[in-house]
């Protein structure tokens, strides 16, 4: 009987606490708004952050690259590390 009661509890209360604004309430009201703004604020803020990070790894990625092409010295016909010039 009481395993029944509790589930009970949890099935319809529980939905009422962790109801939104929009399901239950004014969606319209100034709580709610501000709720969205959040969302989207919070949203823009971590995509900004993630694009920031990828752009700079791209960047580093090409830059390596590039300097891995320019790296390279024509000697006697064949290519020569510059590592391997400093060390002759």
């Amino acid at each position: 009987m009481i395993n029944r009661l509790i589930i009970v509890f949890i099935v319809f209360v529980f939905n009422t606490i962790l109801a939104c604004g929009t399901c239950y309430g004014d969606p319209n009201s100034s709580a709610v708004n501000g709720m969205n703004w959040a969302i989207i604020f919070l949203l823009v803020t971590t995509g900004g952050v993630l694009s920031g990070f990828s752009l700079s790894i791209m960047s580093i990625a090409k830059r390596a690259k590039k300097y891995n092409k320019e790296a390279r010295v024509i000697i006697g016909g064949g290519a020569v590390s510059v590592l391997s010039l400093i060390h002759i």
